[in-house]
């Protein structure tokens, strides 16, 4: 076939349109309504200036994919290719929203500082996810799995299930019967044909209303927010404050940027999965962190990355044209103000059983990546950042171990993950190495310092930079004696009769 004509927008492409957008408009709603009803802040910059930032955001990503996954059907003389589909990141959202914006909120008493730290953090986390999709890779084969998802699996527990389980519980009738109806749909895998959070949303909003725990008054207040807004750039985002509280937060935005660079490496893999081994993983992911970089200009805290999702695009038959679908039904949301009227409607606590299904689901598949043996290192990678969680809500003086691990803990996660799951496997050298590195980050103030070297809230930690040193240099020694390895080496051999064993059941 030569010169097939290829469609810019096909019948099946409506349905992958509309899912696409729900999946992530959904969690829009939740953003929103964090923001409105936990935040307190004033509905102008959330609907002014985020819905539009967020617009800007959406184009450039959905509209640069289409263009480049419609040249790659072009190239391949293929009118049937399906695009991977994209959009806003919820992993991100909700760490931005908890881990950084949420502290940042009840340090200072200020929702309008808090959002534009969540901005500028979502503007640094772009230019992570630019890095990312040419260093990742490389890094995946340095960082092992067991140490990465734990530390990650350490923020899903924290700021995704505690935090929200919080709010769930506060209104019990509307977000646990919210919660169960999303666990039905997902784990009792019952097909339907809208999104399931989409269809918690609807039931947990109607149980609120039906029992009168809704007030109309919010719903006549939101259609003051109907309007054409037109997006603008935002500058304030540059000031000295708002960098200075976020370079706090830096271990958090390089951790969890790098970890969705990694989703969507496993996004385009899916594809690969289905026979469809000709994309690549570079161009999409670097268009996906130039559109958040630029959307956070705009004022936009939502990050924006790949989806997983592809095997079920491509057996509905999408073809490339839905990204520009997309486009669409977010410019009618976000430029006209209904988001508001639609999140009028919703109470907060329907929307948060769809943060904890996200977070028990990120916290299950650090032990789906990661062999058994390394489970333990999982649980102590995440521990710092549960800890930090923690410590931020008990009285002051009660746990105060707990506070050594509270600066930097997603980066504690990664050291102390990439310790354990060394010596799990009696690689003496490696665990020496990763408790250099672990100096290091200490030394400069990355992590146990309250700030990085050379600024005021820097502070030199005595205590670890011994214990980093002390413990490379007895591993090092253990390396150079070849301690237990005959031992191990006998394991190895076994776990891998075990492992064909199991292959050969199957």
């Amino acid at each position: 076939m030569d010169n097939v004509k290829i469609p810019f927008f096909k019948k099946s492409d409506m349905d992958a349109s509309i899912g696409v957008f729900f999946d992530g408009f959904s969690k829009v709603i939740v953003a929103i309504a964090v923001l409105v009803g936990t935040f307190k802040l004033d509905s102008g910059t959330v609907f002014g200036t985020m819905m539009p930032g967020l617009l800007i955001g959406i184009i450039l990503l959905n509209g640069c994919l289409w263009f480049y996954y419609r040249s790659i059907a072009k190239k391949r003389n293929d009118p049937e290719l399906t695009a991977i589909p994209a959009g806003m990141q919820t992993g991100r959202m909700f760490i931005w929203l908890f881990s950084i914006m949420l502290p940042v909120c009840m340090a200072t008493k200020n929702p309008l500082m808090a959002f534009k730290v969540g901005v500028f953090a979502n503007l640094i986390g772009g230019l992570v996810f630019v890095i990312g999709a040419f260093v990742v890779p490389k890094l995946l084969k340095i960082v092992p799995s067991g140490a990465l998802f734990g530390s990650l699996a350490g923020g899903a527990m924290a700021f995704m299930i505690l935090q929200s389980m919080d709010g769930v519980l506060k209104m019990p009738l509307v977000g646990w019967v919210s919660l169960v109806v999303l666990f039905v749909i997902y784990l009792g895998k019952v097909n339907t044909k809208l999104p399931a959070a989409l269809i918690a949303l609807v039931i947990g909003a109607g149980i609120g209303w039906a029992t009168g725990l809704m007030d109309f008054g919010a719903v006549t207040s939101s259609f003051a927010n109907v309007g054409l807004y037109i997006p603008k750039l935002t500058f304030g985002i540059f000031s000295p404050e708002v960098i200075s509280t976020t370079i706090n937060y830096l271990p958090i935005i390089i951790v969890f940027s790098i970890s969705e660079v990694i989703t969507g490496i496993q996004g385009v893999e899916q594809a690969v999965e289905c026979g469809d081994d000709y994309f690549t993983t570079t161009q999409p992911l670097v268009i996906a962190g130039v559109a958040t970089i630029i959307s956070a200009l705009f004022g936009s805290p939502l990050a924006l990355g790949l989806y997983w999702g592809y095997p079920g695009w491509k057996k509905m038959k999408a073809g490339t044209g839905y990204h520009l679908g997309i486009v669409v039904l977010y410019a009618i949301v976000c430029l006209t103000g209904l988001t508001a009227i639609i999140n009028a409607f919703i109470p907060e606590a329907s929307v948060l059983p769809i943060l904890v299904f996200v977070g028990i689901s990120s916290y299950a598949q650090a032990f789906d990546v990661v062999k058994k043996k390394h489970y333990p290192a999982v649980i102590l990678a995440s521990l710092p950042v549960v800890m930090d969680f923690i410590v931020g809500k008990v009285p002051e003086g009660t746990l105060t171990g707990f506070k050594i691990f509270q600066p930097g803990s997603a980066f504690i996660g990664l050291i102390v993950g990439c310790i354990f799951v060394f010596i799990i496997d009696n690689n003496w050298k490696k665990v020496a190495i990763a408790n250099i590195a672990g100096l290091f980050l200490t030394l400069i103030g990355m992590i146990h310092s309250p700030g990085i070297l050379f600024t005021s809230g820097y502070k030199f930690q005595t205590s670890f930079v011994i214990v980093y040193s002390v413990c490379a240099v007895a591993f090092f020694v253990l390396h150079f004696m070849k301690f237990n390895q005959k031992a191990h080496q006998a394991d190895l051999e076994e776990e891998k009769k075990l492992e064909l064993a199991e292959a050969s059941k199957e």
